[in-house]
């Protein structure tokens, strides 16, 4: 009797592909390192970001060094991640899978422009490759994030500040071989109008009601976990800040720390506009409003400025969905 072949399973996905000049795929599992507070997911994006630029333009990210061969830093300088209600910041948790599709775009030798489309991949399935921006910025589909960074090579004026960075791209950025982005999709619109208005929304026709404004609250710098291993204040510590900002305000306004973790954010972006030394002080300023016809949306804008100098450091602005309850 011949016995039965075994079952061969399908092998699996590779971790790491890339499919064509300006496109990579990969598959995740969730760690405990990589969620939870904002700011460890987005500061996994963000690696996975520079992992991007690197195998797509045959740049040592992490050793780059300016023409005159000083250090040189892809910067973060706008972020923004959409989610929905069902699949949002905080929805991975350990041991989920995620099918992440990144491209990056050319944006000439000092920038660049990359999207990621991260999906539950027991929510989405496999999702179809690769996607163009129009479907990007229609918004994500159910189990599904969608996230935008605009990085900029930056060098230090000076060795020993973090203040007045300067353009630095390194030689070997090989940025001609992305693809374009049509104009129509570029960012810098986005965050130029959010850095005069210091918001990024418009209200022109009413639709939110003003629940809180002029909150003002501080923070210092923590040297022990804000600063990267260069010593610059680490991009995602600035969604913390802007959380902690948020935080403070939520619990002015009566509300428990409980309906805070409940608190759905579906939509942040967040403009860089400087970074700040290791013993600078922050003035945030937290402003919310109410969507006229659903009073559980909320617009949270947070600007932040060093407390001192009152220069312009960053402004973000959250699309949070809260459940309204008799207590919270």
């Amino acid at each position: 009797m011949t016995p039965t072949p075994a079952h061969t399973p399908a092998p699996a996905p590779a971790p790491f592909q890339v499919l064509d000049p300006g496109t990579v795929r990969r598959r995740v599992t969730v760690s405990p390192a990589m969620c939870g507070h904002n700011s460890l997911f987005l500061g996994q994006v963000g690696d996975w970001t520079w992992e991007t630029v690197g195998a797509l333009c045959d740049t040592d990210v992490l050793a780059a060094k300016g023409a005159g061969g000083d250090p040189a830093y892809l910067a973060f300088f706008y972020y923004r991640v959409r989610g929905s209600r069902e699949f949002h910041l905080r929805s991975p948790t350990f041991g989920d899978e995620l099918d992440v599709l990144s491209r990056s775009f050319d944006f000439g030798s000092e920038s660049v422009l990359t999207l990621h489309r991260i999906s539950s991949t027991t929510a989405a399935g496999d999702p179809p490759e690769p996607w163009d921006p129009a479907a990007f910025h229609r918004g994500p589909a159910p189990g599904t994030l969608h996230v935008e960074n605009f990085n900029r090579w930056v060098s230090r004026r000076h060795a020993d500040s973090n203040r007045g960075l300067v353009p630095a791209s390194p030689p070997d950025f090989h940025h001609t071989r992305l693809p374009a982005l049509p104009e129509e999709y570029s960012p810098r619109p986005v965050y130029g109008r959010a850095r005069r208005a210091l918001t990024f929304r418009e209200d022109t026709a009413g639709e939110y009601r003003s629940v809180a404004q002029g909150f003002t609250t501080r923070y210092g710098i923590d040297i022990t976990r804000d600063l990267n291993g260069v010593g610059l204040v680490y991009f995602a510590s600035y969604f913390s800040f802007v959380d902690q900002a948020v935080l403070r305000q939520w619990r002015a306004l009566g509300r428990s720390d409980r309906s805070f973790l409940r608190r759905r954010t579906v939509d942040q972006q967040l403009c860089y506009v400087g970074n700040a030394e290791p013993d600078s002080e922050f003035e945030m300023t937290v402003t919310v409003r109410a969507a006229a016809a659903d009073p559980a949306e909320e617009l949270v804008d947070v600007v932040v400025r060093d407390a001192h100098s009152s220069d312009l450091i960053a402004v973000s602005t959250q699309r949070v969905l809260r459940d309204l309850e008799e207590a919270e």
